[in-house]
């Protein structure tokens, strides 16, 4: 038998990676679009992220007053129940 060499390949050559060809570069109106496109989003992302900051508030509020109500309403009936902890959101 004859030696062989590990190092060198015995089958098919090499494969290379195959990339797309990269985008043309797109006129400066469209990247102005684009821009536009971005900041829109961005102002709807910081809208909705205020919008949903003031709810978590308004839920924690609501939520405090249930438990001072359901107190006051146990107090008035003299029922004398164990401290519930906090919700899971905090």
């Amino acid at each position: 038998m004859e030696p062989r060499h590990d190092s060198v390949p015995t089958s098919a050559p090499s494969e290379r990676a195959v990339f797309p060809p990269a985008p043309r570069p797109r006129a400066p109106e469209h990247e102005l679009r684009d821009r536009a496109k971005a900041a829109k989003l961005r102002h709807k992302a910081a809208r909705a992220r205020v919008k949903a900051n003031r709810l978590q508030d308004r839920s924690r509020y609501l939520f405090q007053k249930a438990t001072t109500m359901e107190r006051r309403a146990d107090e008035l009936d003299g029922i004398v129940r164990t401290p519930v902890p906090e919700s899971i959101n905090p």
